[in-house]
Order: structure tokens, then C-alpha cells, then sequence
């Protein structure tokens, strides 16, 4: 993107071969959303491999019904002088990919800082719950809970990690879109350029040219690690959308999200003619 980490940053079974006919404009909730989907993608600054990103799409919630699709990030930085980041993000999503819910832990020395998040529609009430825990797995916190009260101007929102699954269903669509986003209990927004523009990029996962679609967009919140500003993403030009590439912006400068690894069956980078 010319902006991930959301880190970041997720499903019908597909083969995309080559000569494969792309998917008309208008927005693929279900071509997109696969749960058991995994895909692995390595971070770079400049000559530097800064660490990998995790996403996984995970089966619906059995004890909330408004929970249609959830996912999970891991985002890692190797062993290096100048970055020591290991984050976890989780989404809840309804039908149409807005938030039910959301949490990220991040790790500081030898403990973590967890945020949890609670929306209530009825009263437009977004409440993030802080806390300090020895691991992400742990419940009993460190010290006592502080709690953040937002009070939001509408009921439908993006958080760190649907986001992702947003822009995968709409980059077909040759529309521009605005939507508010909720990142790290702060509101924000997220503008989305999609000129849905076939092209074709290279990664070094792939022996072949992929053809991908591209996405342009501004993210005006602050996310994990400093993400903000302009992103650009290649998105694989199939009903998977898979998300191939991606430029951003953080704290370091501009960096580079790249494909390595996926788990998704019948499905393989399209190729480019």
C-alpha cells in the first residue's frame, strides 16, 4: 500500500490460473471471507527485513450471533538493534465486515499492554478497557484497569485489522469510499481510492508476474508502530482478492508488506499475461 502494518493487516475456495476473467466492480464479501485462510507477510525498510506479519480468518463466534467473521494478526520484528515490536490484533465483523468488536496486545519488556474494546449501538458508546498482563493468554491483570469512554458520532466502523477485509471485498468497485475507523480507542477515518487499475506485480514468493488491482488511500488516524498517511496496495486481481503488496508509512519512513507465505485452498497468484 502507499501506506501496513495492519501490520498490518484477510475467503471461498478459488483457483486463479491463468486466463482466469476478474470479478465485475461492485463489492465480494463472499468471495473474499475463508475462514481457515492464513496469510504470512514480511516487512522492509528500505535494505532491512524488520519482521512478519500473521493474519489469520477464523470461524464465526458461536456466543454472538452479530459475529459473522473474525481474524486474528500476529506482527513480529526479527532480532534487530532498532526494532523490538511484537503486537496481537483481533476482529470481530458482522455480515458486512463492520466491527463487533476488537482487542490488541502489545508487548513492553517483560509484561504486555492489553486494550479491549466494547461498543454499545444503542447508545453509540465506545468503551476501551487498559490493562497490563504478563501474557496475551493471562486474565488476572497486573495492576488495576483504566477504562476510556467515547462517545461516537455514527454506529458502523472499521477497526485495525476488518479494515483489511474491507479493502479486499470493495477494490473491484472503481469508487472512491470514506470510512470511520476506530484504531487504539481513538476515532479516525479511512479514504479509499480505487480506480480498481490492473496491473501486475512481481514478489519473490512467486516465479511469475501476478495480476494484481490497485488501491490508493489515506489513513487519517494513528495506528500501531505510527502508520498514518498516504498507502498504496496490490491486491491480487481474482475474487480473493488477496492482498499482494502494500507501501506505508510509520514511525521508521516508508515500508514495504510483502506476500511470502498463504494457506487458502484452490487458490494460487493469478498470473499476469
Amino acid at each position: 500500500m502507499k501506506s501496513l502494518i495492519v501490520l498490518i493487516l484477510l475467503f471461498a475456495p478459488l483457483s486463479a490460473g491463468d486466463g482466469q476473467e476478474s470479478k465485475p466492480a461492485g463489492k465480494n464479501i463472499s468471495g473474499v471471507m475463508m475462514p481457515g485462510e492464513e496469510l504470512v507477510y514480511e516487512v522492509s525498510w528500505t535494505f532491512f527485513k524488520l519482521g512478519k506479519i500473521r493474519v489469520l480468518a477464523l470461524p464465526s463466534s458461536v456466543n454472538n450471533p452479530a459475529v459473522a467473521y473474525s481474524s486474528i494478526a500476529y506482527s513480529d520484528s526479527y532480532t534487530l538493534p532498532f526494532v523490538d515490536f511484537h503486537a496481537i490484533s483481533t476482529s470481530e465483523m458482522d455480515s458486512t465486515l463492520f466491527s463487533e468488536g476488537a482487542s490488541l496486545f502489545e508487548k513492553k519488556d517483560d509484561r504486555w499492554y492489553r486494550q479491549l474494546y466494547f461498543f454499545t449501538p444503542s447508545t453509540r458508546t465506545y468503551v476501551t478497557e487498559h490493562a497490563f498482563v504478563k501474557d496475551p493468554q493471562s486474565q488476572q491483570p497486573l495492576q488495576p484497569m483504566t477504562y476510556d469512554t467515547l462517545q461516537l458520532p455514527y454506529d458502523r466502523f472499521q477497526d485495525g485489522t476488518s479494515i483489511l477485509y474491507f479493502a479486499r471485498a470493495y477494490v473491484h468497485t472503481q469508487r472512491a469510499i470514506a470510512v470511520p475507523i476506530l484504531v487504539r480507542g481513538k476515532a479516525g477515518k479511512t479514504n479509499f481510492y480505487l480506480p480498481a487499475e490492473r496491473t501486475k506485480e512481481k514478489i519473490d514468493a512467486v516465479d511469475y508476474p501476478i495480476r494484481v488491482v490497485e488501491l490508493e488511500g489515506k489513513a487519517e488516524f494513528e495506528g500501531i508502530f505510527g502508520l498514518t498517511g498516504d498507502f498504496t496496495g496490490w491486491f491480487s486481481d481474482d475474487e480473493a482478492a488477496v492482498p499482494i503488496k502494500a507501501k506505508m508509512k510509520v514511525i521508521l519512513g516508508s515500508i514495504t508488506i510483502e506476500l511470502k507465505e498463504w494457506k487458502r485452498p484452490g487458490w494460487t497468484p493469478p498470473r499476469a499475461d
